[in-house]
């Protein structure tokens, strides 16, 4: 039987998506991996959130025809329902779909019309865990939001959830395989909107108070974050205190520019909050930066914003022009966008160390992930990377408790107890 690679760029909800694309597949006798590996027959499942992520989705055919000229490729993802035609390069391309039609490429891979039996991505969730450590559990698909500055919604659709019901067996089936699950969605906050009488997360949570499994969320709006929530989430031991929250920018002008619905102050409440009754929690964020009408004082503002914050982890983008956004027709004033880049960076190391720093000395529980260069690598629940020295044999996905003893490379050394 033909081996296949599967070739995942972007959000988790792409990586869940692969994963169903693999589990299909397997039940047909391919023998899938996970990756830019040698194999007969790629999927290319691409990204579209930034130029920059539709160049490397397109780059990718070049990569996969070194490893083999002779490879059939497949296509599907936000890049190809985005623009489709810029990846129909050459007799090698068999098939290039979007995202509702993904699992079309496991029919046109066997040579066979499975479109009745095949589940659709907009009712499934995922059960095929491609490592042993973490999970990912998709809860919801599409986004409402039409933030300026993305495209997403074009290409993702409308917000769906997934029944309770549905996720309650699907975590049942992940927790006897990883040891933490992560709870996703292309606008997870929005989980429950649709579904009458849902109390939202506070629902998903719920599903884990007796699960052996611990679980965090990926990503959060701050509309969701409330003392009833809070509260609920404080009193499970297995709850990853990590928040992802989105802010995007520190500057009340640029945020209502972008559609974004809350305020700097607004925020700020829901950090204290988090604060509140998390007391080591990690406050990690999205920022992107040289919008459109963000002037010198607009992005001063969000630089002191982020130091109120006190941020344990920033993922920095610098602003990417999306055609068909309404960012598109706004007049550009943004000027030193690599620098600003560059001074945000600083500040967000500084504030990591500074996080890190605050953990050393402190006990932790982690799961072994994997090893790097005589290392076994790990994460706390509030996603410090650990680098671990141990005499004795550590398999993957085993708990251990340790201390975080000093800052070493991205995250700390850690010793056993």
């Amino acid at each position: 039987m033909k081996s296949i690679a599967i070739i995942t760029l972007g959000c988790k909800v792409n990586q869940v998506e692969s994963e169903q694309i693999a589990e299909e597949l397997e039940k047909y006798g391919y023998n899938v991996s996970m990756g830019l590996n040698t194999a007969d027959i790629f999927v290319i499942n691409t990204c579209a959130v930034t130029n920059e992520a539709e160049r490397k989705s397109r780059n990718i055919i070049s990569k996969v025809l070194k490893l083999n000229p002779n490879a059939k490729i497949y296509i599907c993802g936000c890049s190809s329902e985005n623009n489709p035609e810029k990846f129909n390069k050459g007799d090698f391309v068999k098939k290039i779909v979007g995202n509702n039609d993904k699992l079309q490429l496991v029919s046109a891979i066997i040579g066979d019309d499975t479109e009745n039996i095949c589940p659709n991505f907009q009712t499934k969730t995922n059960s095929r865990v491609s490592e042993r450590t973490r999970a990912t559990l998709l809860v919801q698909t599409g986004c409402n939001n039409f933030c300026t500055y993305c495209i997403i919604p074009y290409i993702r659709g409308r917000e769906k959830s997934f029944p309770l019901s549905e996720i309650e067996k699907e975590i049942k089936v992940l927790e006897k395989q990883a040891n933490e699950i992560v709870v996703t969605g292309i606008n997870l906050s929005a989980y429950g909107k649709d579904i009458k009488g849902s109390d939202g997360l506070i629902e998903i949570a719920r599903l884990f108070k007796n699960s052996p499994s611990r679980f965090r969320f990926s990503s959060l709006e701050v509309n969701v974050i409330t003392e009833e929530f809070l509260k609920e989430l404080s009193e499970y031991n297995n709850f990853c205190n990590q928040f992802h929250l989105s802010l995007q920018s520190g500057s009340n002008n640029t945020l209502k520019s972008m559609n974004r619905h809350y305020t700097k102050e607004t925020y700020l409440e829901k950090v204290n909050l988090i604060r509140k009754y998390f007391k080591d929690a990690a406050i990690t964020t999205d920022l992107i930066v040289g919008f459109p009408t963000e002037t010198e004082e607009d992005f001063n503002e969000t630089h002191e914003f982020i130091k109120l914050v006190n941020f344990a982890e920033m993922h920095i983008f610098p602003y990417s022009l999306r055609n068909g956004t309404a960012a598109v027709k706004f007049k550009n004033v943004a000027k030193n966008v690599d620098q600003r880049v560059k001074t945000i960076t600083e500040t967000a190391r500084k504030m990591k160390y500074d996080f890190i720093t605050k953990n050393l000395n402190k006990t932790h529980e982690v799961i072994i992930e994997n090893q790097k260069n005589g290392y076994y690598l790990a994460h706390t629940k509030n996603y410090i990377l650990c680098y671990i020295k141990s005499n004795k044999q550590l398999n993957s996905n085993q708990k251990v408790n340790v201390v975080l003893k000093e800052i070493f490379e991205d995250g700390a050394i850690a010793e056993i107890l």
